[in-house]
């Protein structure tokens, strides 16, 4: 259990001050692309580094050509980038001296047997060099409060109080507009996908510590560490609510939990 939110290894994911984004271009076709120009639009107030083999600038940034090249070790890299590069750079940020990590990209586990060796490869990666990473096929995280929004649906609202994680990316956006119409807002969201490295309990434990956060919910496919997560979770709802919803007791919520996850409920 952590004792502040700076503890935890959450922290700098949803409160990084330099970001490298790999993937944009200025392409608006791409998944990256799309991302970055709602990133952009968010105001982000910190530094922006795209990485680009070839592109000099991306939408309207300095493009380096390699993660090596930036002027500083940024806290945190994104990534949507073609599945079977992602481990390559990771590694390259790994060189680098990052420490954290979130992966957009899709194509691991949740693919079946080719996308668990390249799963189980990215983990020897992040393991390699201390890295700790969200993802990989999620949509990673959205702190209206930093200004800070990665996912590929601008965030229109007011930065709020609820706190969400989620093992389904589309359902952390699709919630954007649902709260704004009712002038409410997410303190921070994470949607953790395949959950390789963080997970569930530590978004929990992440927005337990959270001041900015007076509820949490909770979009549940599988639960892996289900010790863990009811000790944490007792340890929260004396202090601030819980409110969950476990879609894995169908089975159309069991073939979604395998498609995000990769975890059979």
């Amino acid at each position: 259990m952590i004792k502040t939110i700076k503890e935890s290894a959450l922290f700098q994911v949803a409160n990084p001050k330099s970001v490298a984004f790999f993937g944009a271009s200025n392409n608006f076709n791409s998944m990256g692309s799309i991302q970055f120009s709602s990133f952009k639009a968010m105001g982000f107030e910190g530094a922006v580094y795209p990485v680009h083999p070839r592109e000099k600038e991306v939408q309207g940034f300095k493009a380096y050509q390699s993660v090596m090249d930036l002027p500083e070790v940024p806290d945190l890299a994104i990534m949507t980038l073609p599945t079977k590069i992602v481990c390559q750079a990771m590694a390259q940020c790994g060189e680098k001296g990052i420490k954290h990590a979130i992966v957009v990209s899709g194509g691991f586990s949740e693919v079946g047997e080719d996308g668990i060796t390249l799963q189980n490869e990215l983990k020897e990666t992040v393991s390699k060099y201390g890295i700790r990473l969200v993802g990989p096929n999620c949509l990673g995280v959205a702190n209206p409060h930093q200004k800070l929004n990665p996912t590929p649906l601008r965030y229109l609202g007011k930065p709020g109080f609820i706190g969400i994680a989620s093992q389904s990316g589309s359902f952390v956006t699709q919630m954007f507009d649902y709260l704004n119409q009712m002038a409410l807002g997410f303190s921070t969201a994470f949607s953790v996908g395949n959950e390789l490295d963080l997970d569930l309990v530590d978004c929990m434990e992440y927005l337990g510590a959270c001041d900015k956060t007076k509820v949490i919910a909770l979009y549940i496919e599988g639960i892996r560490r289900g010790k863990e997560f009811i000790k944490v979770a007792k340890s929260i709802v004396p202090h601030k609510p819980i409110v969950a919803l476990y879609i894995g007791g169908t089975e159309t919520g069991r073939k979604a939990g395998f498609s995000h996850t990769a975890a059979m409920s």
